[in-house]
């Protein structure tokens, strides 16, 4: 055995090793940031010990859409050069807009489709765990403390309710994707029933806003996507009939949460102090006349805090860390062309997504886009390791062909 073909099954070796490291990923998300890390490190060191560089940059540079995320990450690089922040703030948040570029190593690696189903596999598995976790917690089966997160009357378990209710609004529409691909009677009922419970969990349980939203406008993409015009008047129909259910089941989470929502849009008024449960409001008001001052470029990257400190001194207002915006985070660390950067990404990745090989892919791609534009109208999405990790890794493995997951399919199995 040469030299040559020894460091050629070394490269092959580590190559399979990322890609089963970007299927653990899969199974980790909603379970552990620390596994998470250890696994994104592993995959990184597998990547670069894989060699194939000519392959890789053949993958990248045949795919338009990598320069969305690219382009926004170098946006970023330009913002530290003139942030008024300090090098701590800015080394911070390159950190965290550096997960973005997991999509082009994703791509790069050029996994088949059968590591895309393997991949949503293990996420739906993790979901599931969690999902029948969530169940036990608020049943009182298992006591509250120790891993979980939550307690029993907002159920949520290895997460806080907001990435909890996100992540299980997403988990209900890849169930209700395999639902509608399943052949067999059997799996068929499964899902329905997991897509169910995964619902009403989210719904009637955990106390995420966030995650209800994401899940009525998941739910409202389905029925536009197969059914047209009359998929607007069922989503009509159903969320008339889901506000009858709030007012029937008075205690559930959904009723909790608008009837908090609708409390704070009343006692809030703009340029006084809100109360804490009320921040969001101010720190949006806030956030739009930085912007005023600093339209184009922003503030810089990491200098929102700064700046926001400045834009309070002298009130009763307190500091916040980031708006609970992402769309207005960007906006003031990055200015117009940061947003801009923002929405082509979205824009390109809902328009990219007819390319797919199947429907389901394409449904998958595209609910992707609509729980992030919703979800990062209320949170700060790619500031948060969990949101910003799990749409880097999904967006990568759904973009990883120029058109398409179209290669490996007799080695894989449908979504």
């Amino acid at each position: 055995m040469t030299a040559a073909s020894v460091a050629a099954g070394a490269a092959d070796l580590a190559h399979r090793g990322a890609l089963w490291m970007v299927v653990a990923i899969g199974f980790s998300i909603p379970i552990s940031t620390a596994l998470d890390n250890l696994l994104l490190a592993g995959l990184l060191l597998l990547w670069i010990t894989s060699g194939r560089y000519a392959d890789k940059w053949a993958a990248l540079r045949s795919n338009l859409f990598v320069l969305f995320p690219c382009s926004l990450f170098l946006l970023h690089l330009v913002g530290a050069i003139y942030s008024a922040a300090d090098s701590v703030a800015i080394l911070r948040s390159l950190d965290k807009a550096s997960i973005i570029l997991l999509i082009p190593v994703l791509i790069s690696l050029a996994p088949g489709r059968h590591i895309l189903d393997r991949a949503l596999l293990a996420f739906m598995v993790g979901m599931l765990l969690t999902l029948s976790i969530s169940f036990l917690l608020w049943l009182g089966a298992v006591p509250e403390g120790g891993f979980i997160k939550g307690i029993r009357e907002d159920p949520s378990v290895f997460k806080m309710h907001i990435t909890h209710g996100f992540l299980m609004s997403f988990a209900a529409l890849l169930f209700a994707l395999k639902y509608r691909e399943a052949k067999r009677l059997g799996a068929k009922a499964f899902f329905t029933s997991a897509a169910a419970l995964a619902a009403v969990n989210v719904l009637f349980m955990v106390h995420g806003r966030t995650g209800q939203l994401v899940l009525l406008a998941l739910g409202a993409y389905m029925l536009i996507a197969r059914f047209g015009w009359r998929g607007l008047l069922a989503t009509a129909a159903a969320g008339s009939a889901l506000s009858a259910t709030v007012y029937v089941l008075p205690s559930s989470a959904l009723h909790e949460r608008v009837t908090a929502t609708v409390s704070e849009i009343q006692e809030w008024r703009a340029g006084k102090p809100a109360a804490l449960r009320n921040m969001r409001f101010e720190s949006w008001s806030n956030s739009v006349q930085i912007i005023r001052e600093n339209p184009i470029l922003g503030v810089g990257t990491g200098g929102f805090a700064a700046a926001y400190a400045e834009q309070v001194q002298g009130t009763s207002m307190l500091a916040v860390e980031q708006p609970e915006n992402q769309y207005l985070l960007t906006t003031v660390q990055l200015g117009a062309a940061g947003l801009i950067a923002l929405l082509a990404l979205f824009a390109a990745q809902w328009r990219l997504a007819t390319r797919f090989s199947t429907r389901a892919n394409t449904d998958c791609a595209r609910g992707l886009v609509v729980a992030m534009v919703v979800g990062s109208l209320f949170n700060s999405f790619l500031l948060d390791h969990t949101e910003a990790l799990f749409y880097a890794w999904l967006s990568g493995l759904l973009h990883t062909g120029a058109s398409g997951i179209q290669h490996d399919d007799r080695r894989s199995v449908a979504l």
